[in-house]
């Protein structure tokens, strides 16, 4: 049985990384393995279970150059065994341009047998008001 993460902050550095590195093994290891489990790309459809979080995340790896992921957090919380990351992702792909502004993401993970992992990953573009990097 693979274990999860000691803190929702390493399962969230764990997630990241993988995007980062099209590390499709460790994406899905910092995923829990649940059916509930839920994946919003920005603009896309809810997708729900494992297999649909996997089957999104090795197209994206599969389509997209290696981005460049700089993570801000906006707000965050954790209470009996649920933790909730609002951050904002500064997402950089060469060839994208570079002055788009960043998407806003909650993460949320839950502690279970063996440590943390993520159930929700959903991703929005930002709000259409931003004030110096930050959400107003």
């Amino acid at each position: 049985m693979t274990t999860g993460f000691q803190t929702p902050q390493d399962a969230e550095d764990a997630f990241y990384d993988a995007f980062e590195a099209h590390d499709l093994e460790g994406m899905m290891a910092a995923w829990d393995k649940s059916e509930d489990v839920i994946c919003v790309q920005p603009m896309g459809p809810v997708l729900q279970g494992t297999a649909a979080v996997k089957s999104s995340w090795q197209a994206i790896f599969r389509h997209q150059s290696k981005p460049d992921v700089e993570i801000g957090h906006v707000q965050w919380f954790e209470r009996e065994g649920l933790a909730v990351h609002v951050v904002q992702e500064k997402v950089s792909v060469a060839g994208m341009p570079e002055d788009l502004p960043p998407l806003v993401a909650t993460n949320v993970y839950r502690l279970a047998e063996g440590g943390w992992r993520m159930v929700c990953h959903q991703v929005s573009p930002p709000p259409p008001r931003l004030q110096a990097g930050r959400i107003s």
